[in-house]
C-alpha cells in the first residue's frame, strides 16, 4: 500500500497537506512548520519515503486503545525518520496537537489567513486507520511518500497575463461556440491555453487569440 502526502500550503507555524492512498484522495493533513533547522515540537519531518508499522508501546498507544477500542491495534508509526523518533499519524486539530506528527482531518482551513486547522479529525482517522492497519496486519508493505508542493505535470504550460486589445471581444463557451458574454478593451485576464487561434482565459471561456495582447502585470 502506498500513501502520498502532498504538502500544499506552508505558513510560519503550520503545514497543510493532502493524503492519498494508492492514488486516491483520502483526507487533509496538518503538521508543524517546515524549518531548515529543527525546533523540537515545532517542526515537521523531512520530505522522504518512510515505512509504516504498528507501534504497541508507549502512553499514546494506551490512550488510543481506550479512545478507539473497536479498531486500535497500535499507533501508525513512521520508521527511520531522520532526526525524529516516535512519529505517528493520529488525531488532532491544530499545531498544539502535532509535536512533529501528522494529523488527519476531513476539512481544512486556509493557513495563510489564520493558524492552520483540520476538522472532523476522529472521523478521518478511524476511516484511514482501519484501511492502513488492516494492510499491515495482513503482511502488506505500507509506505508513505512526503512531498513539499504539488509536482508540475509534464509539459505543463503556466498561465500568462493578457489584456483585451479589441473594443469589444466576444466570450465563448468553446472555440467558435456560443457567445456567453462580452469583454471590453483593456480587460485584464490570464491565458490558460491555446488551440487553433483560440485562447482559453481565466474567466473560463474562449476568445479570438488575435484580440489579446500579453501584459507585463
Amino acid at each position: 500500500m502506498n500513501l502520498q502526502l502532498i504538502r500544499y500550503s506552508m505558513s510560519p507555524s503550520t503545514t497543510l497537506g493532502m493524503l492519498y492512498i494508492d492514488g486516491h484522495f483520502a483526507c487533509y493533513t496538518l503538521e508543524d512548520a517546515v524549518r531548515e533547522e529543527k525546533i523540537p515540537g515545532e517542526t515537521c519531518i523531512p520530505e522522504g519515503i518512510y515505512g509504516i508499522t504498528l507501534r504497541t508501546e508507549g502512553g499514546q498507544n494506551h490512550r488510543y486503545s481506550q479512545k478507539f477500542p473497536k479498531i486500535h491495534r497500535g499507533m501508525l508509526h513512521l520508521l527511520d525518520v531522520p532526526g525524529f523518533e516516535f512519529v505517528h499519524i493520529h488525531v488532532g486539530n491544530t499545531k498544539k496537537d502535532t509535536d512533529g506528527c501528522i494529523l488527519l482531518g476531513d476539512g481544512s482551513n486556509n493557513n495563510q489567513v489564520a493558524e492552520g486547522f483540520v476538522s472532523s479529525s476522529a472521523k478521518a482517522y478511524e476511516r484511514i486507520y482501519s484501511v492502513v492497519a488492516y494492510a499491515i496486519e495482513n503482511g502488506e508493505g505500507v509506505w508513505i511518500e512526503i512531498i513539499e508542493g504539488i509536482p508540475a505535470k509534464e509539459n505543463q504550460v503556466l498561465p500568462t497575463n493578457a489584456v483585451v486589445s479589441a473594443t469589444k471581444l466576444n466570450l465563448r463557451k468553446s472555440p467558435k461556440g456560443e457567445v456567453e458574454g462580452v469583454l471590453n478593451k483593456e480587460t485584464p485576464t490570464k491565458v490558460l491555453g491555446s488551440h487553433n487561434g483560440w485562447s482559453k482565459i481565466q474567466i473560463e471561456g474562449w476568445v479570438a487569440e488575435e484580440f489579446l495582447e500579453e501584459s507585463g502585470e
